[in-house]
């Protein structure tokens, strides 16, 4: 069983997956390419996959951009040094894969078939369902996750940080006895 026959499902109110042929020594990134060229997405962004349980939770991540090495001169897991075989060897095994940080595309890729057969040249579409959304129309939100401000002018803002939004609320008055400053002209001045 050399080949992997994954079903690709965009996470968007429509149903639309593709299904795609690959050779399970394949490195990841081939796969990467493959996903965006049968959802018709350019290249560019950043983008991760991510071994996943059946519940689709995230586990270990294997990103697009190489990060170097240990100290011991190990590569870390890259989407070039990590093939697919590492990733998932049974049928209905999962990964996650995220591409565009902005605007968080989410695909579900799920093992559906192991086969034998001559490796492809490049991730074959095996089959195709559903009209995939243009990769621009989803609307970048750098504010997604965060709780909006509040309404009272002298409530503390909300980060969605627990540490950093207990660090906001505690205000000013438990940071120590030293002087206090409202401006970096006041600190300039009290410097001399």
């Amino acid at each position: 069983m050399n080949l992997i026959r994954f079903r690709v499902i965009i996470d968007i109110e429509e149903d639309v997956f593709r299904d795609i042929l690959i050779d399970k020594s394949s490195p990841l990134e081939d796969l990467h390419r493959g996903i965006l060229a049968a959802f018709d997405f350019g290249e560019g962004e950043m983008a991760s996959f991510f071994k996943s349980d059946e519940d689709w939770g995230r586990g270990r991540e294997v990103p697009l951009m190489d990060m170097g090495m240990d100290d011991s001169g190990t590569p870390f897991p890259s989407m070039r040094n990590v093939v697919v075989g590492d990733m998932v060897e049974l049928a209905n095994d999962r990964m996650v894969y995220v591409y565009d940080f902005l605007r968080m595309w989410c695909f579900y890729v799920e093992v559906v078939a192991l086969e034998e057969g001559e490796k492809p040249d490049y991730p074959l579409l095996a089959h195709e369902f559903g009209k995939a959304p243009d990769q621009f129309s989803k609307e970048v939100d750098l504010m997604d996750g965060l709780d909006e401000p509040a309404e009272d002018d002298d409530a503390p803002y909300r980060t969605g940080d627990p540490e950093l939004d207990a660090y906001l609320e505690d205000g000013e008055d438990d940071h120590g006895d030293g002087p206090s400053f409202t401006s970096l002209d006041d600190l300039d001045e009290a410097a001399y």
